[in-house]
């Protein structure tokens, strides 16, 4: 990925500074991860001279993933995003799409998103995890922005809303105008080309929308179990929630036979496009969208707004549905 230039007085982003303390990140080796990337600069330099890297003491996490700056002696940075567990097979395969999707939208769109510039997807490497190292955007999340979560609650300030769903409405039609014949994730053939291969956890490449969906049923798993459930409903509609979930894969296989789904060519869809994977400036600006590694080739059925302009009708709810909050207020 590019550099960033300017680091002697880097802009104050909403990081944290204790990694000290995640005793989780206490298997990484920070130390390979420096010799890495000193490599991988020296390699882009193509010279030999003395390169020093530090590590910033700040740094982000989500859910998955960590990240933190690398600041070289010339003045410029890059990040590495390090998963957060020992690799798996489906983890190194998903970070390998995430890769090749970045790829394909960086050569196919006007999508802002950081630039690659190495990667590690072995089992056995001497930092501990798979990873990545990518272009330095000198930005906050729109999440982390305004204050972040604590003064906001999520919300993007609301003068600055319009424009900001323009531009995201403008990325979904340019990233909806990547397509290809066949549903799955993104492959990287070995003559440099992009194809489609098998999503993780789910197979393929599907020919079909009705394909795809009926090979989803068969695996798909709900993310609560019975006791979360309960707690998040009323009494009264309990039983019946728990039948229709536990009912649902099996009603949308037989839906899938019959449903006149839309054909090919299928376009790129970003499975979690919130406002926690875009990068904004101090005006909400988008500077980049991140966080790409579920990101598949998709049906046209499934492709949707940005979560966050999805509203959950009360009725679903449950305890949670505040009844001040009316629906124009939640559309705000």
């Amino acid at each position: 990925m590019g550099s960033q230039h300017g680091t002697a007085n880097p802009i104050q982003l909403n990081w944290k500074n204790d990694i000290v303390n995640e005793s989780s990140l206490a298997f990484v080796d920070w130390n390979a991860l420096q010799e890495f990337a000193i490599g991988v600069k020296r390699h882009c330099s193509n010279h030999d001279s003395i390169i020093s890297c530090k590590l910033s003491a700040e740094y982000n996490m989500g859910g998955l993933h960590v990240v933190r700056r690398l600041d070289f002696q010339d003045g410029t940075s890059w990040v590495a995003r390090l998963q957060q567990q020992k690799a798996t097979t489906n983890s190194i395969q998903r970070l390998l799409q995430e890769v090749y999707t970045i790829e394909v939208i960086r050569q196919r769109t006007k999508i802002p998103v950081p630039e690659i510039i190495g990667y590690d997807a072995e089992y056995d490497n001497k930092v501990g995890v798979a990873f990545m190292i990518l272009e330095f955007i000198p930005a906050d999340t729109a999440m982390d922005s305004f204050g972040g979560w604590l003064a906001h609650k999520g919300q993007i300030p609301s003068n600055l809303k319009p424009d900001f769903h323009v531009a995201m409405a403008d990325i979904q039609v340019d990233m909806a105008s990547v397509r290809f014949p066949k549903i799955g994730s993104i492959v990287k053939l070995s003559d440099g080309t992009y194809s489609v291969g098998a999503i993780p956890g789910i197979g393929g490449p599907f020919d079909t929308a009705a394909e795809f969906f009926c090979s989803w049923a068969k695996t798909c798993k709900f993310p609560f179990d019975e006791s979360t459930i309960r707690e998040r409903t009323t009494l009264e509609v309990g039983d019946e929630i728990i039948k229709s979930i536990n009912d649902f894969p099996l009603q949308l296989q037989e839906f899938a036979k019959h449903f006149p789904f839309q054909s090919g060519p299928f376009p790129i869809f970003h499975t979690d496009l919130k406002i926690s994977n875009i990068l904004v400036d101090y005006g909400c600006r988008i500077q980049s969208v991140i966080d790409w590694e579920d990101a598949i080739v998709a049906p046209w059925e499934v492709v949707e707004f940005i979560k966050d302009l999805t509203i959950v009708p009360p009725v679903m709810s449950g305890r949670f549905y505040k009844k001040e909050l009316t629906r124009e207020k939640l559309a705000e």
